[in-house]
């Protein structure tokens, strides 16, 4: 698997930056039936963001961006990885292991904000409890090692920094991010699955 690199595409600067990535859930990600019974996520979920700052006179940081300038490079990287997302999630588990855990996220959300902890009537004993269903847990990390990147090309120094997670999962559910059901295939697979689901159950495979 090939992709675009930050550093590979990094022609020239006329300025030492300091670059910043992290992800953030594609909040349009999803698809709501008209009566809000069903809902489907939609797409990879996960894209890789940017944001430059600019080192300037007197160490003095400031935002290209705000001027409307960006960078190519950073620009080409990040298109390049989120769209690659998915084959580096099946060669390295712990990107995959990040989409699940914004789609549960995500379906959580949804599921508090339609108020169907409550109108469901069930008691998540399974889910809940750590016997039926015993998880790993390790102690709570008190420190963390720092690591620093830094290139130099040319005569500019860049400290590019990569790492992080922005999760805001309700912004999924906002009447902007969410996608219709146009076609009304979501309603008909919710009618079916409903059907063949036994009424003591709330899952089906």
């Amino acid at each position: 698997m090939r992709i675009v690199t930050f550093i590979g595409s990094l022609k020239s600067a006329s300025h030492a930056t300091l670059q910043r990535w992290w992800f953030t859930p594609n909040y349009e990600c999803v698809r709501l039936s008209d009566d809000r019974l069903a809902m489907e996520l939609v797409g990879q979920g996960v894209q890789l963001q940017s944001d430059d700052k600019v080192i300037g006179p007197g160490g003095k940081l400031l935002n290209p961006a705000a001027a409307g300038q960006t960078n190519p490079a950073s620009t080409l990287f990040t298109t390049a990885f989120t769209k690659k997302y998915p084959e580096i999630a099946a060669a390295s588990p712990v990107y995959a292991q990040l989409r699940n855990m914004i789609d549960l996220a995500v379906l959580g959300a949804f599921l508090r904000k339609s108020g169907w902890y409550n109108r469901l009537d069930r008691e998540f004993d399974l889910l809940l409890g750590a016997k039926a269903l015993p998880i790993e847990s390790l102690p709570t990390p008190r420190k963390a090692p720092c690591a620093v990147n830094s290139l130099w090309k040319g005569s500019r120094l860049f400290t590019p920094a990569g790492g992080g997670v922005s999760l805001m999962p309700t912004r999924a559910l906002s009447p902007d991010s969410l996608l219709k059901d146009d076609t009304g295939k979501l309603t008909a697979e919710h009618g079916k699955q409903s059907a063949a689901v036994p009424t003591d159950r709330w899952w089906w495979d």
